[in-house]
């Protein structure tokens, strides 16, 4: 029984690869490197010693080197052909300016005004400062700045933020955060990480 288990399995074993893949790759024929590897192209015939066919390099028939290439049109070849050397003002050009003063043509979609290039004079020192607009308190959030809140440590200072959220120094120093919730409380978020909810200041 044992002996046709085996024979079973040896038929059924090269189902995949052949059989003779298979006797190939399993059994070596003795006499024969065993480890020698199963390829049997150009470089392995030369490294077991065999004869290998060369095919010699032959020259292609016809010519295969075109030729030089055209030369190069030169600048006097370059005005003779039609459309060169007409009109190439430029749309908006002032005459008797040299060319890097001339001013350049608004791009469409551009923002800046068409204009001069040249950069203008800076500002005088203080010209054109306007003191910052006092901040007024954001409905259902934290008040102007300076207003004291009050929190568990004692009373807190706003000193500025936006609509989202308010800087505040605590007694335990500044860094504090005050975000909004919406719902007429606040979330204070301290430098050391603790966080409060306190009723928002009016």
């Amino acid at each position: 029984m044992r002996r046709i288990v085996t024979l079973g399995f040896l038929v059924l074993l090269p189902g995949c690869t052949g059989f003779g893949t298979f006797l190939d790759h399993t059994f070596t024929l003795p006499g024969e490197n065993p480890n020698r590897p199963m390829a049997d192209s150009e470089n392995v015939r030369r490294t077991l010693g065999r004869d290998v066919d060369v095919v010699p390099l032959t020259p292609e028939p016809g010519n295969v080197w075109p030729g030089p290439p055209p030369p190069q049109p030169t600048l006097t070849d370059v005005q003779q052909q039609p459309g060169v050397g007409e009109d190439t003002t430029v749309p908006g050009a002032q005459p008797g300016l040299p060319a890097g003063r001339q001013p350049r043509p608004a791009r469409r979609g551009s923002s800046t005004p068409p204009g001069s290039v040249e950069p203008g004079l800076p500002s005088a020192p203080g010209a054109n400062v306007l003191p910052p607009a006092p901040q007024s308190p954001v409905p259902g959030g934290p008040g102007r700045t300076g207003q004291t809140v009050q929190t568990p440590q004692g009373p807190a200072v706003d000193t500025g933020g936006t609509s989202g959220y308010r800087s505040l120094t605590t007694p335990q120093g500044p860094g504090a955060i005050m975000v909004p919730n919406g719902n007429g409380t606040s979330t204070i978020i301290n430098p050391n990480g603790t966080i409060e909810t306190v009723p928002t200041p009016r």
